[in-house]
């Protein structure tokens, strides 16, 4: 199974894009959660304030298709 997972800014830089500047093509075998997925990376969810699939908000728990691109937003911050 593979999922594709993008975003930017410095959570860009942490999931190490590899298809495209903003994209990661993430391969596993079965089905599995998008916790266990960001732990395949290493990815620590802490990092991630919304996570989208198909223009709605999904929580770690979900399980996503195959060939499903997921995108990741981080935190916002500044001041």
């Amino acid at each position: 199974m593979k999922v594709f997972l993008k975003a930017g800014g410095q959570l860009r830089t942490m999931i190490k894009p590899d298809v495209d500047h903003y994209t990661r093509l993430v391969e596993f075998d079965g089905e599995k959660t998008l916790a266990e997925i960001l732990r395949l990376l290493p990815l620590d969810p802490a990092y991630i304030a919304f996570i989208y699939v198909e223009s709605k908000i999904r929580d770690l728990s979900y399980k996503p298709s195959d060939g499903q691109t997921i995108t990741l937003q981080p935190p916002v911050s500044g001041g």
